[in-house]
């Protein structure tokens, strides 16, 4: 007999790690997701959407699905979110490519905590779990602004690239320099996390380089 929980993972294929998870869940678009009344023990959230976009689509989602959800919130103000929807009953940042496989969660209750670990597990990612979520989790955010620097410099024509990456690696220890990390993870997606961050706090250390702008075309 098998006692698997029936997930879904929404998830467009523009996402990083969509070949991985569709291989090993359920998955469908946004719209498809809302437009479908199948049964489901749990439904994962992974679209790339910011705050007030996510809040409308997790809204719009309870009311098609009695299942749990589980939600993506690496480009959202995190507190905000959950408190306008209150059937999420958990929160990941799966988005950004991880050097340690480490995946940050936020998780209140037990049950939500073990569907999250158990979704990671077969992903073959390690959960951290995140003690109190506001704004929003701390590893996207950090290396979102460690990018970020590094791209002022460029800008700045302090350094190169490869001896930015050389510098932070040797005199760091970082496990890849910032401008390949940021390579890694998708600038894009650094660029959407920045300039959420910016709105909401009007926090002028989440200003976007000029040089990170143009490099990650965003123009």
């Amino acid at each position: 007999m098998n006692n698997e929980p029936n997930i879904l993972v929404i998830i467009d294929d523009v996402h990083p790690m969509f070949e991985l998870i569709k291989t090993q869940y359920e998955t469908r678009n946004a719209k498809d997701a809302l437009a479908s009344f199948e049964t489901y023990d749990l439904v994962v959230d992974l679209t790339l959407l910011k705050t007030k976009a996510k809040i409308v689509f997790l809204k719009e989602l309870a009311r098609t699905t009695k299942a749990e959800i589980i939600s993506d919130l690496t480009h959202c103000w995190g507190e905000m979110v959950l408190k306008h929807t209150p059937k999420v009953t958990g929160a990941i940042s799966l988005l950004f490519f991880s050097p340690t496989n480490s995946v940050e969660y936020f998780a209140p209750a037990e049950k939500a905590q073990k569907q999250i670990e158990d979704f990671l597990k077969k992903l073959g990612k390690t959960g951290v779990k995140h003690q109190d979520l506001k704004l929003g989790f701390h590893y996207p955010r950090v290396i979102s602004m460690i990018v970020n620097e590094a791209y002022f410099a460029l800008g700045e024509n302090l350094a190169t690239p490869e001896s930015i990456d050389l510098a932070m690696k040797n005199g760091v220890n970082y496990p890849m320099g910032p401008i390949e990390w940021g390579q890694k993870i998708g600038l894009k997606h650094i660029i959407d996390l920045l300039s959420e961050y910016s709105e909401i706090t009007e926090d002028p250390r989440y200003r976007i380089s000029t040089a990170l702008k143009l490099t990650g075309k965003y123009i």
